[in-house]
């Protein structure tokens, strides 16, 4: 692979990097806002750990849609750059590489071997953005009983 190509799989996952930025940024705010609206008020000493559990699940799941979408994102350039032929390929790869399973059952093209790294790097650091946001909502829930 000369560097031209390289080149280009950088420029080419710039946008698909800035788009799960932005995805990620507005599921963790809505994180935020969920915690604010209904987080301090349900989680009282008044009420009971059924609560804390729901809301829980419930930032959760806000989480896992948010990093789906952005699996999806990247399966669509996946599509647009037409590396694969198929949309079922493209999220399977794309699930493969966000999460970093390292299955490697099946492999990009060679000529977009390094397009698959720039997706997995992206993945690690919203998975982390994720973390910190998850500790810092049960950090908050269980200083309420403070």
């Amino acid at each position: 692979m000369n560097e031209f190509e390289y080149g280009r799989q950088i420029l080419a996952a710039l946008i698909p990097i800035a788009l799960t930025v932005v995805v990620h940024g507005l599921g963790m705010d809505l994180v935020r806002r969920s915690f604010e609206r209904f987080g301090k008020p349900l989680l009282r000493k008044s009420h009971n750990a059924g609560a804390r559990t729901a809301f829980m699940i419930s930032v959760v799941s806000i989480m896992v849609l948010t990093h789906f979408t952005g699996i999806i994102v990247w399966a669509l350039a996946l599509l647009v750059l037409e590396i694969v032929p198929g949309v079922e390929q493209a999220v399977f790869y794309s699930m493969q590489y966000y999460t970093t399973l390292g299955a490697n059952v099946h492999k990009l093209p060679e000529s977009w071997a390094g397009f698959g790294g720039f997706e997995a790097m992206t993945g690690m650091l919203m998975f982390g953005w994720s973390t910190a946001i998850l500790a810092l909502v049960g950090q908050k829930m269980h200083s309420i009983d403070d």
